[in-house]
């Protein structure tokens, strides 16, 4: 039987210490990734070649949408703990994306950013979970 106050797992129990690093961290994933899903949403908005994308050089554009949708899943690792359902976020995110393309004057969709975003998003979730249990290891 664990004495009164020693069990973190509980549901009254106050968050103290690791529980409210957690937390934090938690909240900073969420904001971080609704900001970066703003920024990405903005880039698709951009009429033309697509504002900040429109200035790399021809055939880069994959590599942008990989590593873009690597950090949103990374953000999204962080926020939700777990790696495959914030893999599906971002990827299922990259999807909207390129639908919402079809319809700005100047955009196209394309299949194979999709396939980018998704690949960026699985390697995002991966790093990001490599790196937070490696961090939780270390503290433990």
């Amino acid at each position: 039987m664990a004495r009164e106050g020693l069990t973190a797992d509980r549901a009254d129990a106050p968050a103290t210490g690791h529980t409210a690093d957690r937390g934090r961290a938690r909240l900073l994933g969420w904001v971080l990734a609704l900001a970066w899903a703003a920024l990405i949403f903005w880039q698709s908005e951009t009429t033309g070649a697509g504002g900040l994308l429109g200035r790399l050089p021809d055939g880069s554009d994959k590599v942008a949408h990989a590593i873009g949708y690597l950090a949103l899943s990374a953000f999204l690792t962080l926020a939700t703990g777990r790696p495959a359902l914030a893999a599906a976020l971002a990827a299922l995110y990259g999807v909207t994306d390129e639908v919402h393309q079809a319809f700005v004057p100047g955009r196209r969709s394309d299949a194979l950013d999709v396939v980018a975003d998704a690949v960026g998003a699985a390697v995002g979730a991966w790093l990001a979970w490599r790196l937070l249990s490696r961090r939780r290891r270390t503290r433990a």
